[in-house]
């Protein structure tokens, strides 16, 4: 009796432990069209995303900041519980936050989200379910991004309320928030369009480009985005060979109310997501090895202070 008290508590310490979770990263445009848009995936999604990459702050040395602040819910955002447990456990100090609800209610002083988003492509969205679309962001203490996600809520009628799905979470690299800035919307010009098409391998000619720019006409560029990742999904992005990979197409500057930390477009460099993927490599072994020791020490006193009982 006394050996399955034992096991019975540890077993209870350990169901307590941190776990990683195992939602899957999005590195590239090419990750992108993996994902079902359309299908179980609102389309709406994609357009969050890109007006997220858009908004907030990128720096050269991989650093992710808003520029809102979302304790004062800018853009509709709240902080997040993590309550359904599919996300990591955060580091001290920091918080989950979710947005993009196109119903929340702007207190005057908040910032809105764009009017594309809320009602003005439900015309070109047409047969979604609208608002299902989120995105969920990490923020320390320094207002410093560590983490984001796209998500959403379950269709209506599966019967699951406001929760969200984990099946249809995927975390967002770095390196796809710099992809996906390349496609900013003060790119309206065909030339600049082709050129970030080639760029990405794309095979959409000076025709499907004028028929682009009439139907999605001031956001044009993200519907060279759309017509990428949903229209030629099959067709991988193999960017342009006679380019230098490492570097996008180059913007037009145009004056703009825009804050020029939301404009500037830093260079793409592969080493970027190699070192990426390295720090959060050895970040995970730390984590696990701290559990590890941590599950060892309770085993030991839970196992201690059942033996002292039975003395």
């Amino acid at each position: 009796m006394a050996e399955s008290h034992q096991m019975g508590f540890l077993v209870l310490f350990l169901s307590f432990l941190p776990t990683e979770s195992t939602i899957g990263i999005l590195n590239s445009i090419n990750d992108l069209k993996k994902i079902p848009f359309g299908q179980s995936v609102p389309k709406h999604s994609l357009v969050l995303l890109h007006w997220f990459a858009n908004a907030i702050e990128l720096s050269n040395n991989n650093r992710l900041k808003l520029n809102f602040d979302p304790n004062h819910g800018d853009y509709g955002a709240h902080q997040y519980g993590n309550f359904q447990g599919f996300l990591d456990l955060l580091p001290f100090g920091h918080r989950y936050f979710t947005l993009g609800n196109i119903h929340f209610m702007n207190n005057n002083e908040s910032r809105c989200l764009p009017n594309y988003y809320t009602n003005d492509l439900n015309y070109l969205l047409v047969g979604e379910e609208l608002n299902r679309a989120r995105i969920i962001f990490a923020l320390s203490s320094q207002n410093t991004i560590h983490r984001v996600y796209i998500t959403q809520h379950y269709q209506a009628d599966q019967g699951q309320g406001t929760e969200y799905d984990p099946e249809h979470t995927y975390r967002i690299s770095i390196n796809l928030l710099r992809e996906l800035r390349v496609f900013s919307l003060d790119r309206r010009e065909q030339s600049e369009l082709s050129e970030i098409g080639i760029y990405f391998g794309s095979s959409i000619g000076n025709n499907e480009l004028s028929l682009l720019e009439n139907t999605w006409c001031q956001l044009a560029c993200f519907g060279l985005l759309f017509f990428i990742v949903i229209n030629q999904r099959y067709l991988p992005c193999r960017p342009n060979r006679d380019r230098d990979q490492n570097r996008p197409p180059k913007r037009r500057v145009r004056s703009s109310s825009t804050p020029q930390s939301m404009m500037y477009y830093p260079p793409y460099h592969p080493i970027y997501g190699l070192q990426a993927a390295r720090q959060n490599r050895d970040n995970k072994l730390c984590i696990t090895i701290a559990s590890l020791t941590l599950a060892f020490i309770g085993a030991m006193i839970i196992i201690a202070v059942c033996n002292h009982l039975q003395i």
